[in-house]
C-alpha cells in the first residue's frame, strides 16, 4: 500500500469513510483460525468494507432511499407499481419477475455518483422513454426510471430482487440495496409470511431500527387486522404494529385493484406523511448515527476477534517451540548413545599413535616427521599440506554421518505438530496451510540441509587449521606443533562429534592429549587452543544437526505468520475506531433540475 493510503497521514486522506473503504479494499485482513473465529472475521471484513462504502455514499446522496423487499411471489412488484402510480416493474405469475433492481428516481438524482458497489452496472431511462413498457432489470444491472414528479422528488424508490431468490447474486443485490435504504416496505403474503428467510430478514429490519411498513398482500381468508397483529405479537414483533396493512387478493387486473384499495391508500398516505421532504433531514441524521453505531460495533468486534487470535497464536508458537525443544533434546540424547566406551578407546588409541614417536630425543626432524605421518597415512588422516588432502580427510568422516536419527526426529516433530497444533476446524486457514505440499521436509531435503551444514563446518575447520598453523616457526614444527599432528587431532575431534561425543569432547581430548603435553608455555598454549577449537567444533556440529529441526519449525511458524494481522493493521483499526466518532452528519444540498 502506498504512503498516500497510510491511515496515519491525516492531512492527505482526511480519514473519512471513503478513505477507510479504500484502505479495506487494499489491505487483506486474514486470520489463522486458531479460535474458530476465522469465518466471522472474514464476514466482518466484508461487512465493514461494504458498510463503509455505503456510509461514504450516503454522505453525498440528497434523496431518501426506500426499498420494497420480500419473498418470491408475494406481489412486491405490483405494490411497487401501485405506489409509483405506473406499471414500471414487470409483474406476472411466472416467478421471479424482478431479476435486477428497478429504481424510480427524480430526473438528475445522482444515484450513480460514488455508487458503493462497483460491480453493478447502472442504466437510465429518461421520462420521455416512459412508454418503453414494464422493466424486469437484469442480473448485475440496475435500471433507473426517471420521472419529474415533485411529490416524489426527494425519494429513490426501489423494487429489489427476491430475498429468497434461488440465485445467490439476486439475494446479494437485495441485501446490498437494503444497506443503502433509509426506509423499508416489507411485502409478504398469506402463504409466505411464515417462511424463514423473509421472516429472519424482517427481524433484522426491526433490530436495525429502520422505518418499516409491513404489507401483508394477497389476503384471501377473512382475517382481521387485529388477528394478524396478534400473530405478529406472538412472534415477538410489536414495534411495527402501527404500520401494518392487509391488501386483499386481486385475481384480475391486480395493479388496478391495488391502486383502488382503501388499505393500500392508507399505507401510501401514511408513508408520504412520515417520509415527507420536510422530515427528510431528521431521518437522514438518525440513519447516519445508526450506520456509525453499526460501523463502531463491527470494528470493535473485529479488533476483539483479531486480538483473540493473536493471543491464541502466541500460545501456539510457545507450544511449537516446546515441541521443537523436546525433539532437539531427544535427538541429542539419541546421538550421545552412539558415543560408547569403545568409541572413547578408539580415540585414545589414535591420539597415542599420533604421539607414539614424540620428538623428545631431538632426532633428525625429517625422520621424526615420517614417524608421525605413518599412522596418519594408515588411518587415512594425513593429507600432507594440500587442500585436496584435507578435503579427502573430511570426506572420510562425512561418510560416517548417520541420517536416521535426524530424519526420525523431524518425522516425530511433524507428527506431534499436526496432532497438537492443528485446529479441529478443517476449514481453518492454518489447518490447510500446515498440510500444503512443501511444508513438511522430505528425507532428501533433510539430507541436503545436513550436507549444507557440514559444508559450512568443513570450511570453518580448514580455516581454523590454517589460522592455528600459520604462526608455527620452522624450529617449532614438531611434537604437538606439527601441522600434520594438528590436522590429525582436528579430524579426530570431528570424528568424536560425528560419533555423538560432542558433549564429552573436552574430556576425551584432555585424557588423550594430557600425557603428551609438557609444561612449556608454548606447548600449553597450543594444547588449550586445540581444546578450545574442539569444543567449538562440537558445538557447531550440534547446531548443524538441530538446525534441521529448527528449519522445520520455522516453516510451521511461516504457515501461521502468513495469516496474522500485522501490528500496523491493528493500529489502523484502532485509529478507525476513534475516527468513526468524529464523522458528523452534514445535510447534502444538491440542486435537482425541477
Amino acid at each position: 500500500m502506498g504512503s498516500e493510503n497510510d491511515p496515519t497521514i491525516q492531512a492527505k486522506a482526511g480519514n473519512g469513510p471513503s478513505f477507510w473503504n479504500a484502505w479495506f479494499q487494499e489491505n487483506a485482513i486474514q486470520t489463522p483460525g486458531l479460535t474458530g473465529a476465522s469465518r466471522e472475521i472474514y464476514s466482518l471484513v466484508q461487512e465493514l468494507s461494504k458498510n463503509l462504502a455505503v456510509f461514504s455514499y450516503k454522505q453525498h446522496m440528497p434523496c431518501l432511499w426506500v426499498v420494497f423487499v420480500g419473498g418470491t411471489g408475494t406481489g412486491k412488484s405490483t405494490l411497487f407499481n401501485a405506489f409509483c402510480g405506473r406499471p414500471l416493474s414487470a409483474t406476472g405469475v411466472e416467478r421471479p419477475k424482478t431479476v435486477g433492481p428497478v429504481l424510480y428516481a427524480y430526473r438528475g438524482c445522482p444515484v450513480e455518483r460514488r455508487f458503493p458497489f462497483e460491480s453493478v452496472q447502472v442504466q437510465r431511462r429518461l421520462p420521455e422513454q416512459s412508454d418503453a413498457g414494464p422493466a424486469t432489470g437484469g442480473p448485475g444491472h440496475m435500471l433507473i426510471l426517471e420521472h419529474e414528479r415533485d411529490d416524489l422528488s426527494h425519494l429513490v424508490v426501489v423494487d429489489t430482487p427476491d430475498l429468497d431468490s434461488v440465485e445467490a447474486k439476486n439475494r446479494e443485490m437485495a441485501e446490498d440495496l437494503y444497506r443503502i435504504s433509509d426506509a423499508v416496505v416489507f411485502v409478504t403474503s398469506q402463504e409466505k409470511y411464515a417462511d424463514d428467510v423473509p421472516y429472519q430478514f424482517f427481524l433484522r429490519i426491526m433490530q436495525d431500527k429502520k422505518p418499516c411498513f409491513f404489507l401483508l398482500n394477497k389476503m384471501q381468508e377473512p382475517l382481521t387486522r387485529e388477528e394478524v397483529l396478534l400473530v405478529l405479537q406472538g412472534k415477538g414483533i410489536s414495534s411495527v404494529m402501527e404500520r401494518v396493512w392487509l391488501i386483499p387478493y386481486a385475481s384480475v387486473q391486480p395493479y388496478q385493484q391495488v391502486c383502488e384499495d382503501p388499505a393500500f391508500g392508507g399505507f401510501r398516505d401514511t408513508f408520504i406523511g412520515e417520509l415527507s421532504s420536510d422530515r427528510m433531514e431528521a431521518l437522514q441524521e438518525s440513519q447516519h448515527r445508526w450506520r456509525a453505531e453499526i460501523l463502531q460495533s463491527q470494528v470493535d468486534r473485529l479488533l476483539a476477534l483479531l486480538e483473540q487470535e493473536d493471543r491464541a497464536a502466541g500460545s501456539w508458537l510457545a507450544e511449537l517451540d516446546a515441541l521443537c525443544k523436546a525433539t532437539c533434546h531427544d535427538l541429542i540424547t539419541e546421538e550421545k548413545k552412539g558415543f560408547t566406551a569403545e568409541s572413547r578407546k578408539h580415540i585414545q588409541r589414535e591420539i597415542r599413535r599420533l604421539f607414539a614417536k614424540y620428538d623428545v630425543l631431538a632426532k633428525p626432524r625429517r625422520f621424526v616427521r615420517e614417524i608421525f605421518l605413518a599412522p596418519l597415512r594408515v588411518f587415512g588422516l594425513y593429507m600432507a599440506t594440500t587442500k585436496d588432502g584435507h578435503k579427502n580427510a573430511l570426506s572420510k568422516v562425512r561418510e560416517r554421518i548417520d541420517f536416521a536419527p535426524v530424519i526420525s526426529a523431524v518425522e516425530k516433530f511433524n507428527r506431534l505438530a499436526l496432532e497438537t497444533l492443528s485446529p479441529s476446524d478443517e476449514t481453518a486457514p492454518v489447518f490447510k496451510a500446515l498440510r500444503q505440499p512443501g511444508v513438511v521436509l522430505t528425507d532428501e531435503e533433510i539430507k541436503a540441509r545436513v550436507w549444507r551444514e557440514q559444508d559450512l563446518l568443513h570450511v570453518w575447520l580448514q580455516e581454523t587449521f590454517q589460522t592455528l598453523s600459520r604462526g608455527l616457526s620452522k624450529q617449532k614444527r614438531w611434537g604437538i606443533y606439527s601441522t600434520s599432528v594438528l590436522w590429525g587431532i582436528l579430524i579426530l575431534s570431528f570424528e568424536i562429534a560425528v560419533g555423538g561425543g560432542f558433549t564429552v569432547i573436552d574430556a576425551v581430548l584432555d585424557s588423550a592429549l594430557a600425557p603428551f603435553v609438557t609444561r612449556g608455555a608454548v606447548e600449553l598454549f597450543a594444547y588449550h587452543e586445540i581444546q578450545k577449537t574442539a569444543r567449538e567444533l562440537a558445538q557447531r556440529y550440534k547446531r548443524g544437526l538441530l538446525s534441521v529441526v529448527d528449519y522445520q519449525r520455522e516453516k510451521y511458524r511461516q504457515c501461521l505468520g502468513a495469516f496474522m494481522a500485522p501490528e500496523k493493521t491493528m493500529d489502523a483499526l484502532r485509529q478507525l475506531q476513534s475516527h468513526i466518532r468524529d464523522w458528523e452528519f452534514e445535510p447534502v444540498k444538491v440542486h435537482l433540475d425541477r
